[in-house]
């Protein structure tokens, strides 16, 4: 599966409602090369930014593990992920294609010592659900229930100009900078291909 690049469009959307729907049509991973004009384009416009309106969240893992992110130029800044790549998805326990995905994920994330898996399930398990589940698939990547989170989806949903459709990946180079946005699954391959993008500078 060829990687391809496209400029994201960001806008400002309507909050969705995303917790059932599932994207289970192949696609290639959109590799944004042109980093300056996309995530944060209607921030950059502007260009008096103050601190203040920078957005900041904190999530926690079903582990306990807390996450402090940070909204940057063109990205997130995981306070405790730093000097890594990071695929941040957002999938569902109900949802084909991002079931298909995990053994994958759970590969590469052996395979690949500088790279984080975040995953936030988004159809409506809480952590004791999650948690089954993550042990039931062997999961050995950070999981996040949406349960309080959905602030941060809906910052995301913004930013990204997500329609709603799972899985849904944004991959991060080691400076926080989101390089891939992509909708549906993918192979493992494909996702190995991600990865090194991710890490080319």
């Amino acid at each position: 599966m060829k990687i391809q690049n496209i400029k994201i469009l960001i806008g400002t959307l309507v909050l969705l409602t995303i917790y059932s729907g599932c994207n289970d049509e192949k696609q290639t991973i959109s590799v944004n090369k042109d980093s300056n004009t996309t995530i944060n384009k209607d921030i950059n416009s502007k260009k008096e930014v103050k601190q203040e309106e920078i957005q900041k969240f904190t999530l926690q893992t079903i582990d306990g593990e807390t996450l402090n992110v940070s909204e940057i130029d063109n990205g997130l800044k995981f306070e405790e992920l730093k000097d890594k790549a990071i695929f941040l998805l957002f999938f569902g326990h109900r949802c084909p294609p991002c079931l298909r995905e995990i053994p994958a994920l759970i590969e590469l994330t052996k395979e690949h010592k500088d790279l984080e898996v975040v995953a936030i399930e988004v159809q409506g398990l809480d952590n004791k659900g999650l948690e089954a589940f993550v042990e039931r698939k062997g999961i050995n990547y950070k999981t996040i229930s949406s349960g309080n989170h959905f602030n941060f989806i809906n910052f995301i949903q913004q930013k990204a100009n997500w329609s709603g459709g799972i899985p849904f990946l944004l991959g991060l180079n080691k400076k926080g900078t989101v390089i891939i946005i992509h909708t549906g699954g993918v192979d493992k391959s494909s996702l190995e291909g991600a990865y090194q993008d991710l890490i080319k500078e």
